[in-house]
């Protein structure tokens, strides 16, 4: 798999303060790569370095093997971003503003300008004002502007912030199918976790401006352990089965339904153990943890607030 953006040990000190510490990660052809953290981790301030809109302290970032320190113009040619919301001129229509945008890189075609069109569903009303545009129309012409020069790398800079759900499926939508039809590196972040999670193949976790994990999706969602309900006659009557079988598992009784968090290979044994000490098992069922679960888990182990 071709590394599109490659971050090496980058740091920004500001006031002698150490604000993002020596992060390092890459972001492959064509996967979504989500960049999470808690309010004031230090995401934008990454992201508007990467993108050149922040000196560098120390270390370097590279876009397909290109410097941005040393060889910044060839290294931003292949990116395009949107950072925070896509500047647009509302008095103008959507072809207008692509037409105006298309000035500034060479060899940008018509044609060009109507295949991105159509890549994120705007053909009916190119030539309305933008001032017309709903909340997603606009979003989804920033991600136009953004794809007209066949960038490499795509950031997306809470793109789905202020949509309503059928827009933000929308946009959610356009960004897996640029990963896959296109082949383009995206980085996305959000705080909508549960879109997250939805949206990315990996994800990076950012807190107090250092890299606290690098992830699939999958698998960190799923960990080794699982939740599981187990639903009995009596759960008074359970505690100490459990204790006795695993006196390490953490587990919360609430009615006649206990929850605990076991590796699927021992839940035979377990109920095995329940049934020798009398109790009646009416069923158990896997409960999947989502990523909300997992990020709160971690970031609330560091010990920090978390606003999501």
């Amino acid at each position: 798999m071709k590394t599109i953006a490659q971050l090496q040990n980058v740091t920004k000190v500001i006031k002698g303060k150490k604000i993002i510490d020596s992060l390092s990660f890459e972001v492959n052809e064509g996967e979504v790569f989500g960049f999470l953290g808690p309010n004031g981790a230090g995401k934008t301030t990454t992201i508007r370095m990467i993108v050149g809109l922040m000196k560098i302290t120390e270390g370097d970032v590279l876009i397909s093997g290109k410097s941005i320190q040393k060889d910044f113009a060839d290294a931003i040619s292949d990116v395009g971003a949107i950072v925070e919301n896509p500047e647009l001129y509302k008095f103008l229509s959507g072809y207008q503003n692509l037409k105006h945008f298309a000035r500034m890189h060479k060899g940008i075609t018509e044609e060009r300008i109507k295949e991105v069109v159509e890549l994120v569903g705007l053909t009916s009303r190119i030539k309305d004002k933008v001032k017309t545009y709903s909340l997603g129309m606009r979003q989804r012409l920033g991600i136009a502007q953004c794809l007209l020069h066949k960038p490499k790398l795509l950031i997306l800079d809470e793109p789905t912030n202020g949509l309503d759900p059928a827009g933000i499926r929308e946009i959610r939508a356009y960004i897996r199918k640029l990963a896959a039809e296109e082949g383009m590196a995206v980085i996305v972040s959000s705080h909508l976790l549960s879109e997250m999670e939805m949206m990315c193949d990996r994800i990076a976790i950012l807190q107090s401006g250092k890299l606290v994990d690098v992830q699939d999706i999958r698998a960190f969602v799923g960990g080794t352990e699982q939740i599981y309900q187990i639903d009995v006659a009596d759960a008074s009557l359970i505690k100490a089965s459990i204790k006795t079988f695993d006196p390490a598992i953490q587990f919360e009784v609430k009615d006649n339904q206990v929850q605990l968090a076991i590796e699927k290979e021992r839940i035979p044994a377990l109920i095995k153990t329940l049934v020798e000490d009398g109790l009646d098992i009416f069923g158990v069922m896997p409960i999947s943890k989502t990523l909300e679960d997992r990020f709160l888990e971690i970031t609330n182990d560091k010990g920090e607030t978390v606003n999501v």
